[in-house]
């Protein structure tokens, strides 16, 4: 089903039972740039966005509130803090996320190395076939 969003575009929805959504992807990311480039960047895909959280408390507080996600992009950083306890909420959650970092895939907890890790710069032709793999058909 698809309606249209903001400045009209085209926000592909997705349904269960009788409830119909947005597809929805939360942003943690602390540079403000980055986040805002991200939130766009899922924007022009369709999407909808929960952040950018930038810090640890903000991040948890989404992960944690049962609200439907679709998937998640996460900085591994957040100033002084990882992402981790994000992660792990995620996962517990059953929602799909990936981490968007200047560290290096050896650098990524090893609870989540199987999560995909998109370093900066974020390569978009990637990110853009993650996240489309995951909207629903």
């Amino acid at each position: 089903m698809y309606g249209t969003g903001l400045a009209g575009r085209t926000l592909i929805h997705v349904c269960n039972l009788d409830r119909c959504m947005p597809f929805h992807v939360m942003i943690v990311e602390d540079e403000p740039l980055i986040g805002a480039a991200l939130q766009m960047f899922v924007e022009d895909l369709g999407g909808t966005v929960s952040g950018p959280h930038m810090t640890l408390d903000e991040g948890m507080a989404t992960a944690g509130n049962g609200a439907p996600l679709h998937c998640a992009l996460l900085d591994c950083n957040l100033g002084r803090e990882a992402s981790w306890p994000i992660a792990e909420a995620l996962a517990a959650r059953g929602v799909p996320f990936a981490f968007t970092s200047g560290k290096s895939v050896d650098d990524i907890d090893p609870r989540f190395a199987d999560r995909p890790v998109f370093p900066k710069p974020v390569d978009e032709t990637r990110l853009k076939n993650w996240i489309e793999a995951l909207k629903p058909a």
